[in-house]
């Protein structure tokens, strides 16, 4: 039965084509979508007919202060990208220095001989060369060496000429060669700890978490970002009282999940709430705070409500608290409103196909 002989890329040339190759599908789309762009002139002219009165400069400086990390996040950004073109041009380089020899295995060749040698000549070729191929000496070779016994015996020994001139190597067909991609020290047995240690950490850690994320991510939140379960609280409420009045609306606005703490880590939660809400709460009339129905009750669904109310009645916040969470809330109040326009779009589409 045929045997099977892996040769591994002693040198490491083929390895390199791999990296390269592995690197380029890597950094390619990740300069294209991730490399910071400038402001075109439409933005640029868009930004010049910006209103400067003092309220609107005041609100673009506290824009401003918020995502100065925007800035650090774009440098650390470019930072890496360049960092990942440098290891492509170091690979691509080191590639470009590697000498590929596919050369067809002849004996004659290696032993420096013409094809008609006689006997007695490919005896003396093969001493001189084994002399000065020997490991032992100065100018050893090992693997020259052992390709010039090969060739010796592959022309001296009957049996190997004979595969030599039928297959063109003195083994013959009994030997099946698979070459892999692969330099041999990564698969030494006295590296292969380390290397078992980078797959369980590639392929057991850090492939899990970022499918992880990225499901718990899909399955979490709609199309527009909105949270499912804040979805399913407009649908539930808008079902149920078709005819909801403007008052109702807010509250189930403020109901949102989006404001809760335990489905949002962004909200803040200060020890001074317990004073300043309840403070904010003595002076909106009509706030409906002792509603028992869940979760329009619930502690954060109160907050965000008695907030809505106090930006329509114009009232001042304390700028470090509770104006913050104000501002908050009305960012994310036009995703949330036009997440409640589609379920009650649904709604009506229903009710008119059931008619």
């Amino acid at each position: 039965m045929a045997g099977m002989e892996f040769e591994y890329d002693e040198e490491g040339s083929t390895f390199y084509y791999f990296l390269l190759s592995f690197w380029a599908l890597i950094i390619i789309p990740a300069t294209y979508y991730g490399w910071p762009r400038r402001l075109t002139e439409d933005e640029k002219e868009r930004t010049r007919r910006e209103c400067h009165c003092t309220p609107c400069d005041a609100k673009r400086q506290r824009v401003q202060a918020k995502t100065s990390w925007v800035k650090t996040r774009r440098r650390l950004v470019q930072f890496l990208l360049i960092f990942g073109w440098v290891i492509f041009f170091l690979l691509a380089y080191k590639v470009s220095m590697i000498q590929v020899d596919y050369t067809e295995y002849d004996p004659f060749q290696i032993l420096q001989i013409d094809r008609g040698a006689s006997d007695r000549e490919i005896k003396k070729a093969y001493r001189k060369l084994s002399l000065q191929y020997h490991p032992d000496k100065e100018t050893g070779d090992s693997k020259m060496f052992m390709k010039v016994a090969k060739a010796y015996a592959a022309l001296t020994d009957e049996e190997s000429r004979k595969n030599w001139e039928e297959h063109g190597n003195p083994d013959g067909p009994g030997v099946t060669r698979f070459g892999i991609g692969l330099p041999r020290w990564l698969v030494e047995k006295e590296n292969s700890m380390w290397v078992l240690m980078v797959y369980i950490v590639l392929f057991m850690v850090i492939m899990p978490v970022v499918v992880g994320v990225w499901w718990y991510r899909s399955i979490k939140f709609s199309k527009d970002q909105v949270l499912l379960n804040t979805s399913r609280l407009y649908l539930y409420f808008f079902s149920k009282n078709p005819q909801m009045i403007l008052k109702k609306v807010i509250m189930v606005l403020g109901a949102s999940f989006e404001f809760d703490k335990s489905n949002n880590p962004e909200i803040n939660e200060r020890p001074s709430d317990n004073e300043e809400v309840p403070q904010l709460m003595k002076q909106l009339p009509n706030l409906d705070e002792k509603n028992k129905e869940r979760p329009l009750c619930f502690g954060y669904s109160v907050k965000a409500r008695a907030l809505l109310h106090a930006h329509f009645a114009r009232l001042q916040l304390p700028p470090n608290s509770l104006e913050e969470d104000r501002k908050y809330i009305l960012k994310k109040c036009p995703a949330l409103i036009n997440e409640m326009i589609n379920i009650i779009s649904q709604l009506v589409a229903s009710a008119m196909a059931r008619q």
